[in-house]
């Protein structure tokens, strides 16, 4: 399942449809709400509030995920606005908003049914990029998280086929929740469509689940374990949390500036879109001998990933130590697993390379650290800051998601469904996603551009991967965060793909391989 940035792939034309949702009467007909919001969704709320105030404007901090289903039969408007409204009565969080009033919050929260949907006829469009445009912009504007709905659908209608956007600000969805969502929304309409009842499992409420995980992170202390492990980890990191830095030296540069001080963009004032790009490392054959060689060094993919990145790290950089922010889901029963919400945390990650390790050496440091470190998450970091009275907020993130047993993930992963992303304008942030998704393994990253607001290349293909590997590139690792970040990406897709080919899982003249029938 692809995870691309809105502009980055073309939409096929049709007719463009929005869908807003509303409650007659609006947010005055709401009924005041008690439980508490997380400590995620109350820093985005006020990071919001203070960009407004700062430039009087909402545009330019755009914050939101979404969803592209394609379906090959002609679009039915009955049954696509059941399918919605059904939608958002499953899931409360489409159905509560949080305002400031003053130091505090104040949630708000309407019953379900009491949420309608307005049609919206755009028009025809005969071309994909100006279709593209004008949804990537509906979106942005849609999704300003201090107003509700924070949230809006479009279809784009056609003959024989139609596609169902959706976006959402991330204060209501996360990556996991839209991995789950699609099939969950094909169902939906199927049976809409077909006056059948869906077949689909009870969803909790991440209104409840916000309210318990902000109660429980409150009333803890400075002895909780998850503080220890932050504290220690930002010592290492001489007090801050970690930055992206590829240049030959590293840390060791004459500059001074280390893996702790992210190279800025030329752009340091927020205007220019930060640089994109997506694509295929590994097709299934190869992402199944690279875990062949993982759990023979004794760690899982996840651990094998993140070592391979570490060992890319060091050979240029030279650092002793790899160190990124790592995201872990907080899904921790059944009730929370098809839920939309912000189900995140994060956990310190620190890997020890300045004994230059193998693959092997690395991928049992990681498998080490990754149980060590995931108490970190087991506190919202905001709480830990808060209690150890830090200021700053991750600046490389690497995330690792493995889609293959979701529901209806085969069929997203042939090209059914992609999950979306908005601009980020961010001048300090580098963040990489890799999914094992059952066609093989995909990056997705984003990262500081250059003064030109363009979108990155779109890498979707073995051709232009190995585009990504080239020596080209890798000298322009040295210029700036852009160049740096495609040459790092480069040598990690060469060295998994070399330590894949070196395994002999699957091979049918492999020792102990039987012969097939």
């Amino acid at each position: 399942m692809k995870f691309i940035q809105i502009l980055e792939e073309p939409i096929e034309p049709g007719g463009l449809v929005e869908w807003m949702p509303y409650v007659p009467g609006g947010l005055g007909s709401w009924s005041h709400d008690s439980r508490l919001t997380s400590h995620n969704h109350e820093q985005h709320l006020r990071s919001a509030f203070e960009y407004r105030l700062r430039t009087r404007r909402e545009g330019g901090r755009e914050s939101w995920l979404g969803l592209s289903i394609e379906f090959d039969e002609p679009l039915s408007i009955p049954a696509i606005r059941s399918t919605l409204m059904t939608w958002i009565d499953r899931h409360e969080v489409l159905r509560s908003h949080v305002v400031i009033k003053g130091d505090g919050l104040q949630r708000l929260s309407t019953d379900e049914g009491t949420v309608k949907l307005k049609m919206g006829r755009i028009g025809w469009y005969t071309q994909s990029g100006p279709l593209v445009e004008q949804i990537a912009g509906a979106f942005d504007r849609a999704t300003a998280p201090l107003h509700w709905p924070a949230y809006m659908f479009a279809t784009v209608g056609r003959e024989d086929s139609f596609t169902l956007l959706f976006a959402a600000d991330h204060s209501l969805v996360d990556g996991y929740s839209l991995i789950m969502a699609q099939q969950e929304l094909v169902t939906l309409y199927r049976s809409a469509r077909d006056h059948t009842e869906p077949d689909l499992p009870t969803v909790g409420s991440y209104v409840d689940f916000s309210a318990e995980e902000r109660r429980q992170a409150d009333q803890t202390g400075a002895d909780h374990p998850a503080v220890a492990t932050w504290s220690s980890f930002l010592r290492s990191g001489r007090g801050s949390l970690p930055g992206f830095d590829y240049r030959h030296g590293g840390a060791d540069t004459d500059s001074g500036t280390g893996t702790d001080e992210l190279i800025p963009a030329e752009a340091d004032d927020g205007s220019v879109p930060q640089d994109s790009i997506t694509g295929v490392i590994l097709d299934d054959d190869a992402a199944n001998r690279f875990t062949a060689v993982c759990s023979q060094a004794g760690g899982t993919l996840t651990a094998g990933v993140l070592a391979a990145f570490a060992i890319v790290y060091h050979e240029r950089t030279g650092d002793p130590e790899f160190r990124c922010v790592l995201p872990r889901h907080t899904r921790d029963h059944t009730r929370w697993l098809t839920a939309l919400g912000w189900f995140v945390a994060v956990a310190p990650f620190c890997l020890d390379v300045s004994d230059s390790p193998t693959f092997d050496q690395a991928v049992t440091r990681a498998t080490a650290e990754l149980k060590r470190s995931r108490q970190g998450a087991s506190l919202p970091f905001l709480r830990v800051a808060d209690l150890i009275d830090y200021q700053g907020e991750p600046h490389f993130v690497i995330s690792f998601i493995d889609t293959r047993y979701a529901p209806g993930a085969a069929a997203a992963d042939a090209g059914r469904a992609k999950v979306l992303r908005s601009h980020s304008y961010a001048t300090d942030e580098v963040f990489i996603w890799i999914n094992r998704t059952p066609s093989g393994m995909r990056v997705s990253a984003r990262f500081p551009a250059r003064t030109t607001a363009t979108v990155g290349p779109t890498v979707d293909s073995t051709t232009e991967v190995n585009n990504l590997t080239s020596t080209v590139i890798d000298e322009a690792a040295d210029a700036d965060t852009p160049g740096s970040v495609r040459a790092y990406l480069g040598r990690f897709t060469e060295l998994v793909r070399a330590i894949g080919d070196s395994s002999t899982f699957g091979a049918a003249n492999a020792p102990g391989a039987q012969p097939s029938n």
